[in-house]
């Protein structure tokens, strides 16, 4: 069995064309969802980024009774359970806060990991200064159809 657990920040559902978007081209979101489960609701009780985190590997809410940190020794993880029932299990993420000082028992879950860096205030982010965007995605009128 595989299981394959996608999260986005900042990556609204109706840009995608599993969810509706006719105008966007994702070939690889397509092919995805042609072989997996497309989920259309989802309830959050702990925002933003790690306190959400918590609250998907672990399955309780994260603000009723704490805020930001990292999974405790007594936290049941996800990824962890699957690890210990001979699922493998391997994160990706260029979340830094999963390594950083008092966010580093996620990635520890894992029977593996790794790190894209380029998030946030990282050195190694590139930055285009004064970007001229010539035309828009898909031929629109702006990158968001509707708000201009």
């Amino acid at each position: 069995m595989k299981a394959i657990m996608i999260m986005f920040d900042s990556l609204n559902r109706h840009m995608l064309p599993p969810y509706g978007c006719e105008w966007m081209h994702a070939p690889n979101f397509k092919r995805l969802e042609e072989k997996t489960i497309t989920f259309d609701n989802c309830y959050i009780g702990s925002m933003p980024c790690m306190p959400a985190r918590r609250e998907l590997h672990t399955g309780r809410y994260n603000f009723l009774h704490r805020s930001w940190g990292p999974l405790e020794p007594f936290d049941d993880s996800m990824p962890e359970i699957l690890k210990q029932n001979g699922v493998y299990t391997h994160l990706v993420s260029d979340h830094g806060h999963y390594w950083e000082d008092g966010g580093c028992t996620y990635h520890t879950r894992y029977n593996s990991w790794e790190i894209s860096r380029g998030q946030e205030g990282d050195p190694w982010k590139g930055e285009v200064k004064d970007p001229t965007i010539e035309n828009a995605i898909g031929g629109q009128k702006g990158l968001w159809p509707g708000l201009d």
